[in-house]
C-alpha cells in the first residue's frame, strides 16, 4: 500500500474518540510518572542545535551537541528496550534526513538513505547497535550537506576563475559582462551577483582596474602616445581613459608618466 486514500483516513478519524481515550490515558500515566520521579525530557534547544548542525553541514557542532550535559532523559518509545532504541534511531534518521534536505541535499537521495538506515535498524540485535545506527545516520547526513556546500563553493570559485581568465584574454577589447556570461553559459545577473559577493567589487570594476594596471605599465615602460594606449586597451576615447585613470590612480596619465616613467626620447607633449 503506497498511500492511504481519503475515505480510509476519514474512516480512521471517525473512530478518533476511542483512539483519543487510549492516547489520553497513556499521556496522563506518562506525565504523572515523570512528575513523581522528578524526570523531564531532553531539552528542546539541544535538539534544535543538533538538527541545525546537520542542516548547516557542521560536523564539529554536531559532535558538540552530542556531548552536551543536561538533566533530561529520552522519552519512552516502546516497552521493550530494543524496540525503544530502534524507534529512537528511526526518529533520529527521519529528523536528520529532513534537516539534510533543508541543507540542500537532494530529497530523493535523503529519503533513500533514510530507508536504507531504517532497514538496518530493524535488523539490529542490540539497543547499542540501533542507537549507533541513528547517530551514524546523523553524521552521514551532516557530511553530505558539508560535501555539497564544498562542491558548490568550488563550482562558484571555478566560475569566477573562468570569468577572470576571459577578461585577461580579452583585455585589449571592449568587454561586456553579458558577453562573459554568454561565454560561460550562465545568467548575467547570477554571474554579476556571484562575482560581487565573492570579490567585493563588480565585474565592471575588475575590468577597469585590470585595464588601468596595464595602462600604468605602458605609461611607465613604453613611449606609446596616450591616444594609442587608450585605443590599445579598448577605451572609447583618450579622455575616457584619462578620467578613469585619474579616478583610480590619483594622477593623470601625463603626470604618472612624468613621475614614474622610464625616460625615453619621445616627441609627445
Amino acid at each position: 500500500m503506497n498511500k492511504i486514500k481519503t475515505n480510509q483516513i476519514e474512516k480512521l478519524i471517525s473512530e478518533k474518540e476511542s483512539i483519543d481515550e487510549r492516547v489520553q490515558r497513556n499521556y496522563l500515566q506518562i506525565y504523572f510518572d515523570y512528575r513523581e520521579n522528578g524526570r523531564v525530557h531532553n531539552p528542546y534547544d539541544q535538539e534544535v542545535r543538533e538538527i541545525s548542525s546537520i542542516r548547516n553541514g557542521d560536523v564539529e557542532a554536531l559532535k558538540r551537541s552530542w556531548d552536551e550535559d543536561y538533566t533530561g532523559t529520552i522519552g519512552t518509545l516502546a516497552k521493550d528496550q530494543l524496540r525503544h532504541f530502534k524507534n529512537l534511531a528511526i526518529v533520529l534518521i527521519t529528523l536528520g534526513s529532513r534537516a539534510a534536505i533543508e541543507g540542500g541535499v537532494q530529497a530523493e537521495l535523503a529519503f533513500s538513505l533514510s530507508d536504507s538506515y531504517i532497514l538496518r535498524v530493524e535488523d539490529a540485535q542490540s539497543p547499542e547497535e540501533a542507537y549507533k545506527l541513528g547517530k551514524e545516520a546523523e553524521l552521514h547526513y551532516t557530511n553530505l550537506v558539508a560535501d555539497m556546500q564544498n562542491r558548490n563553493d568550488n563550482n562558484k570559485n571555478l566560475l569566477i576563475s573562468k570569468c577572470k581568465d576571459y577578461i585577461f584574454q580579452h583585455l585589449l577589447e571592449k568587454i561586456k559582462v553579458q558577453e562573459i556570461a554568454d561565454e560561460l553559459h550562465v545568467n548575467v545577473s547570477y554571474l554579476s551577483d556571484l562575482f560581487s559577493r565573492n570579490e567585493g567589487y563588480s565585474i565592471s570594476s575588475y575590468i577597469s582596474n585590470e585595464k588601468i594596471k596595464l595602462a600604468k605599465n605602458l605609461l611607465k615602460y613604453s613611449t606609446y602616445a596616450y591616444s594609442d594606449i587608450a585605443s590599445y586597451l579598448g577605451f572609447c576615447s583618450h579622455s575616457h581613459m584619462g578620467s578613469q585613470f585619474k579616478r583610480s590612480v590619483g594622477l593623470t596619465p601625463a603626470q604618472f608618466r612624468e613621475k614614474y616613467g622610464v625616460k625615453y626620447q619621445t616627441n609627445e607633449k
